[in-house]
């Protein structure tokens, strides 16, 4: 078991994307049923990383004193896989780490709005990570308990995906901007934004918050 300190367990599945990915592995984060393996059936793993010799599931364990135990019956079901390898890492997270508040319906049209204006006025990078923001915020509002903390890109879109919040494809077009959204807030400044990825963000947005004000009527 590989410890990573200092991280809570979404922050660590987004920290081994671009290792795995670098590798050759094609990554799926909370894989579905449908393309486990049947002795997999009765487990789902945070993540799985699948290559032409090799498929990994991946495991993220917290501190609680139910870890042990679990990686003890998680290591006897891949003990007799060769096709298989099982990998887990220890999250911890920080101590600070604390809940978010849920943002109104209100607040949340506005940043719509803001993006738009940012859009419009030729400002497409802070528009973008206003528009993951604002997706995160609308997240929270629909799904609270798994929102309660801060959360990398992968992790809110297979979520929502999950949950039936966005379809297939409103996933796939929210996946095609983490990698510029990602190097925008990590430094890489001339990073292009093209004016359809943006109008396929807002679009999602907007779709969402109409959800969102149908839940709380």
């Amino acid at each position: 078991m590989t410890s990573v300190p200092g991280s809570s367990e979404a922050e660590v599945i987004e920290s081994l994307l671009p290792r795995y990915q670098a590798e050759g592995f094609d990554v799926y984060i909370n894989p579905s049923p449908s393309i486990l393996p049947p002795f997999m059936q009765e487990y789902r793993p945070d993540a799985i990383a699948l290559r032409k010799d090799k498929k990994i599931a991946i495991e993220v364990v917290g501190s609680n004193t139910g870890s042990t135990q679990k990686i003890k019956t998680l290591q006897s079901l891949f003990a007799d896989r060769d096709d298989w390898e099982l990998r887990v890492f220890y999250a911890s997270p920080a101590v600070s780490s604390k809940l978010l508040e849920i943002a109104s319906t209100a607040a949340i049209n506005e940043s719509i709005q803001r993006i738009v204006d940012l859009s419009n006025a030729g400002h497409s990078r802070p528009a973008l990570v206003m528009a993951w923001a604002t997706l995160e915020a609308i997240g929270r509002a629909l799904l609270p308990d798994q929102f309660q903390r801060p959360q990398t890109p992968a992790r809110l879109v297979e979520v929502l995906g999950s949950a039936g919040y966005v379809t297939p494809e409103e996933a796939d077009r929210l996946r095609a901007a983490i990698a510029i959204r990602n190097a925008i807030v990590h430094g890489q400044l001339d990073s292009r934004v093209g004016p359809e990825l943006l109008d396929g963000l807002v679009t999602v947005l907007k779709t969402l918050a109409k959800l969102l004000a149908a839940e709380n009527r």
